[in-house]
């Protein structure tokens, strides 16, 4: 399997790049990157990614020349001018994250779930790239 991550780098055959955060700079794109497992089983990909506090209605997810995206913004929240604000730790603004996904991959067999702050794709594999078992006489 090949899944390589939005850079075009791969490590050890997987789309993580601790490099990555200096490529986006380097492009001048300032989006989050939410953590993701990728899992691969006989049957298909599964993509967790880790969204909390989103709407699922708010999530944009697509495949397009072979790269799955998916995107969102996360909205700063309307402080009164009077409030102070004594720590901000969460973060706010575009949320991005892209992956070349493999030949074997079926961009027409993808299904998606949120629930409890994750969003859940599973893509499936072509049914002529899955191994088949030959029977001997």
């Amino acid at each position: 399997m090949q899944v390589r991550y939005e850079n075009g780098w791969m490590s050890k055959g997987w789309p993580f790049s601790p490099m990555d955060g200096l490529f986006k700079e380097f492009k001048g794109v300032s989006a989050m990157r939410p953590p993701v497992d990728v899992v691969e089983d006989r049957e298909a990909y599964h993509f967790y990614f880790e969204v909390p506090g989103l709407k699922s209605d708010s999530l944009d997810v697509r495949v397009d020349n072979g790269t799955l995206t998916v995107a969102a913004e996360r909205k700063r929240p309307e402080w009164s001018k009077d409030s102070e604000i004594h720590v901000a730790e969460r973060g706010y603004g575009r949320i991005r994250r892209a992956f070349e996904l493999p030949d074997d991959a079926s961009h027409d067999d993808i299904q998606a779930s949120y629930r409890e702050g994750v969003l859940e794709l599973t893509v499936g594999k072509r049914p002529e790239a899955k191994p088949v078992k030959i029977q001997i006489n």
